[in-house]
């Protein structure tokens, strides 16, 4: 006995998985395809408002996510100025960009203090 199971135990082919067959002449072979989303929530589609928002704008942040922010370069708290977010710690005063009401908490995004 060499260990491998009798010829079509399991579905055939060999050592190489089941045997698989030419496709008929005309036809292409076929191929799996991934069902059609029937509609969770990565399928929705988010509503936006019909006009844009000028860049620039004002979007504030949540009332919760400040307190727990922390500059990623000193661990100090940040307070929030216009479009930044700026670093409270006395050595670093990193400004940090917020872009549609997404804080950037990148150092080499920051702008350094003047």
């Amino acid at each position: 006995m060499t260990g491998r199971c009798p010829a079509g135990a399991h579905g055939g082919g060999g050592p190489g998985g089941p045997r698989r067959t030419a496709p008929a002449a005309g036809r292409a072979p076929a191929r799996h395809r991934r069902p059609a989303p029937t509609g969770g929530t990565l399928t929705r589609r988010i509503r936006t408002s019909r006009t844009p928002r000028p860049k620039g704008t004002l979007m504030p942040l949540e009332a919760g996510l400040l307190e727990i922010l922390a500059c990623p370069a000193c661990h100090a708290s940040l307070e929030e100025r216009d479009t930044e977010l700026i670093c409270t710690g006395q050595d670093c005063g990193l400004a940090y960009p917020v872009r549609d009401g997404i804080p950037v908490l990148l150092v080499d995004e920051a702008r350094r203090p003047a």
